[in-house]
């Protein structure tokens, strides 16, 4: 019976529900609606299981009607399970629905409901309101409720610490932070909605009057703000969302645990009952956080316990039984919101053992041999069925069978606390692509990490320490005997890693998952090391060798492009690697970037003239870090970004192509990545040394210098390769002073859309914002079109088990954003290699890089 933002408002879902389509356990269907008392008479004469409830249900509420009113709480939030309160209505009609829609599943399986919908307002407006502690911002909840808002929501200091570590932070950070640098250590988000904006309006003023005229008393704000856009509304709300998932993402082997979760106590009570429930917590020396609903006194808590240790695990109960005794003494409820789940034991304590015992009755009525979902809620009878109880098996009974070793090196996978912000179903966002296009949740980073922490369990019970094999061999030909050998004699022995590695071949590895989690559940780097074991035991597929082996011979292909190109579109060539699991194999430039650089005249790679540079030359110099994807399939994209920086005035320099192995990582070679990254970051800290700037081209590329390689060289890597915008945004004024010395004049037609590349977007936030900074230095105007993932990512887009697939999460977002227009195309950019062959390679002509069109302003407009 959920409910959340805005409840005391729009109340609960039973107060929407018309009709509900149900089926008994016995296979009674029944269609429930609520109903006079003339159907209702009709009904309770019916010989069947229908007949029996009705009139089970009726005897209960007149025979009951004092207690039920006595017993029952009064609050906005009043309780999830069968609720008898509110069965007659006010105008005198039956509802059953109210019964079923909050009972978990224990009476009827629901296979359709119809609901009563309610306009979204027209118009809101968003106050954030920043106060020095906690405590000060629940017992500033009667003055906001009396403002009339549509919500109130409250998040304490210790989430907000935690998303100063989260994206979100880099949209919202100057809304949370007193511009004074006064520390913020709770926020109270307080929404107003209507049809009548002018209400709105008045609403929000009358509230910032009130608080201005109380600043500077005791125990008051001492700062807000109002969202200005609804982009800073939407980012606030995001912040809030993602309570849970901060929480989870706190340091330490201890977890939140979600026991007593959704507790409610009357609002004004809640101050002092949150004082209490803190003291509580802090004597038993738990680490916990706070949110919640502060209008209707809802409050969220999670302390964070260890379930793996058998003592914390006895901390849960003894914590529970004591907040047990703190909401009775408020007159509150222990769940509001969230379902009884396995605290239904405490129900009797709540209802009375003779309330309890018409619940059982309703039970058994509805399911006399308890088969769905035992000891949930209520049971047919208290004398042969037990409830279930907070001592029951816990998740951590089974990690905790899992070595000590694997627990610590997993640990991404393990502390996934189920959240679900990976089931994001909006196709222009970025989080997990598979899992939108498959609709199947094993493909999102949930069900990943899930099948991760099961695989890791039963290894260690079969004695085999996973930990210790990772990068200790990578086998160098697909006819590996001893691989062969091992998988036939295993060809017909189950094993469940063939359901890990099915579940983990699908990810895109975008790494959308490893910063839009909460938890930063990083499931490339699961992918990878999995993969690393998994082809220990079975045969790799030749395309992995193909792919991963890119980098080591692109150099050599590309000294003859125009025979290598001509090859690749020989049909029996085209067989060859569909039938190695290759398709649309893009052809490489054949205006090579050597000779592009050789007609301009460019400085070949000299470390040691380099090294002699004075530090003035060393201001104007730049180093541009070659990857596989744009040298050598987008020569052009290159030379314009060596175009651009030189008309800009600085003195640039390509170092020579090395590998980066971002396709070794990718397909869990990881001794020979581990090898590369280690003799890759000997070379460019050398470079670093040198005191000039790096910069790299392709997102997924130059990003993985600080994400892998971080990784694996368990430190910061020694060196930095910033991407081109974050560069250039740094140099403003140099930019700006060059083009004031060209005689710069914005140009005409300045209006150009960004898609961004998803890589980009979730491990630099920062990134997109940057890209549009420096369009404005060139006084173009840059918009951030909000896309998912176009599909490619990498190598994905070309393995042919994947192609559908890649085509269809490039259908969800990206295609219906592009213009068919040819004209309103040309100015739509992306600065992903991966985003541009995927348009390309779907709707036939590329997208331009941001670099291009920086170039063409600055050399065609010039005075």
């Amino acid at each position: 019976d959920a409910c959340g933002k805005g409840s005391r408002i729009y109340g609960k879902t039973s107060q929407h529900v018309l009709e509900l389509a149900l089926v008994l356990p016995d296979g009674t269907e029944w269609l429930s609606r609520p109903v006079d008392p003339a159907t209702l008479s009709r009904l309770k004469k019916r010989p069947d299981r229908v007949g029996a409830i009705y009139r089970t249900v009726d005897a209960i509420l007149t025979r009951q009607q004092a207690l039920i009113e006595r017993q029952f709480p009064k609050l906005p939030r009043f309780l999830t399970g069968y609720d008898l309160a509110h069965v007659r209505g006010a105008d005198g009609a039956f509802d059953l629905n109210r019964l079923v829609t909050g009972s978990e599943g224990t009476l009827a399986c629901i296979t359709e409901a119809k609901l009563a919908l309610v306009p979204v307002p027209a118009h809101k407006r968003l106050v954030a309101i920043r106060y020095r502690c906690f405590d000060d911002a629940l017992a500033s909840a009667e003055v906001l409720v009396g403002s009339d808002p549509a919500a109130i929501e409250t998040v304490d200091g210790k989430i907000l610490e935690l998303a100063r570590k989260d994206p979100v932070y880099d949209r919202v950070g100057h809304l949370v932070m007193d511009p004074s640098g006064e520390p913020t250590e709770a926020l109270n988000l307080v929404e107003f909605s209507g049809d009548d904006l002018a209400a709105v309006e008045s609403k929000v003023q009358a509230l910032v009057a009130e608080l201005q005229a109380r600043c500077g008393q005791p125990g008051q704000a001492h700062g807000w703000v109002v969202a200005a856009t609804p982009a800073e509304s939407a980012g606030l709300w995001e912040l809030r969302k993602k309570g849970v998932g901060l929480l989870g993402n706190a340091p330490g082997i201890r977890r939140p645990i979600a026991f007593v979760e959704d507790t409610a106590v009357p609002p004004n009570h809640l101050a002092q009952y949150v004082r209490e429930f803190r003291r509580l917590l802090e004597a038993a020396g738990l680490e916990y956080g706070m949110f919640g609903h502060v209008d209707v006194g809802c409050l969220h808590v999670r302390p964070a316990l260890n379930l793996r240790d058998p003592v914390d695990e006895l901390l849960l109960r003894r914590i529970s039984d004591r907040v047990v005794e703190l909401v009775r003494r408020y007159g509150g409820v222990m769940w509001s919101e969230h379902g009884k789940g396995f605290r239904s034991e405490y129900s009797p304590r709540f209802f009375g053992e003779e309330l309890f015992g018409e619940l059982c009755r309703i039970k058994r009525v509805f399911d006399p041999t308890n088969q769905l979902n035992p000891g949930k809620l209520a049971v047919p009878d208290p004398s042969t069925h037990a409830l279930v109880s907070v001592d029951g098996p816990k998740r951590g009974h089974f990690d905790r069978q899992i070595s000590r070793r694997s627990l610590q090196r997993y640990a991404v996978a393990v502390n996934c606390n189920g959240n679900a912000a990976c089931f994001d179903y909006d196709p222009d966002s970025v989080m997990c692509p598979s899992s939108k296009v498959t609709r199947d949740r094993v493909h999102s980073p949930k069900g990943r990490a899930t099948m991760m922490r099961e695989w890791l369990r039963e290894l260690a019970l079969r004695g085999y320490e996973p930990a210790e094999h990772v990068a200790a061999r990578c086998p160098g030909i697909i006819w590996d005997h001893r691989i062969v050998h091992r998988a036939a004699r295993d060809a017909d022995e189950y094993d469940f890693s063939h359901e890990v590695h099915a579940a983990m071949d699908g990810c895109l590895s975008c790494k959308a998952c490893a910063t839009q989690c909460p938890i930063k559940v990083d499931v490339p780097e699961l992918k990878a090391e999995f993969f690393d074991l998994y082809y220990q035991r079975y045969p790799r597929p030749l395309k992995d060798y193909l792919l991963a082996s890119l980098e080591a011979v692109i150099g050599w292909m590309a000294l003859l492009p125009r025979l290598v190109n001509a090859l690749l579109r020989a049909r029996w060539l085209q067989r060859l690697l569909s039938l190695a699991g290759l398709v649309d194999t893009p052809l490489l430039s054949a205006y090579t970037l050597r000779r592009g650089l050789a007609e301009r005249g460019a400085r070949r790679f000299d470390l040691r003239r380099l090294r002699a540079l004075s530090d003035d030359e060393r201001g104007r110099h730049v180093l541009l870090v070659q990857d596989a994807f744009t040298s050598f399939y987008e020569s052009h994209v290159m030379l314009s970004c060596y175009d651009l920086l030189h008309e800009l005035g600085y003195d640039v320099t390509v170092v020579p192509f090395r590998q980066n192995g971002k396709g070794l990582h990718v397909k869990g070679m990881l001794r020979r990545f581990h090898r590369l990254v280690r003799a890759n970051a000997d070379y460019f800290s050398e470079l670093g040394r040198l005191g000039i700037a790096m910069i790299g081209i392709d997102p997924a590329v130059t990003l993985t210098y600080r994400d892998e390689y971080r990784r694996v060289l368990g430190a910061d890597p020694g060196f930095r390769i910033e991407l081109l915008q974050e560069w250039l945004v740094s140099q403003q004024e140099q930019v700006r002073q060059c083009l004031k010395r060209r005689g710069y004049r914005r140009p005409a037609g300045t209006a150009f859309s960004l898609m961004g590349h998803c890589t980009e977007k979730t491990l630099e936030p920062a990134s997109q914002r940057q890209w549009q900074q420096l369009f404005a230095l060139f006084g173009l105007e840059l918009e951030l079109v909000a896309v998912g993932c176009c599909g490619m990512c990498g190598v994905f887009g070309h393995e042919a088990s994947h192609r559908d697939e890649s085509l269809g999460i490039y259908e969800m977002s990206w295609q219906k954003h592009l213009p068919r227009d040819p004209e309103l195309r040309k100015r739509y950019l992306a600065a992903g290699h991966s985003c541009r062959s995927q348009v390309e390679r779907f709707d036939g002509e590329p997208l331009r890089h941001p670099a291009a069109v920086l170039l063409e302003a600055v050399r065609g407009r010039e005075s």
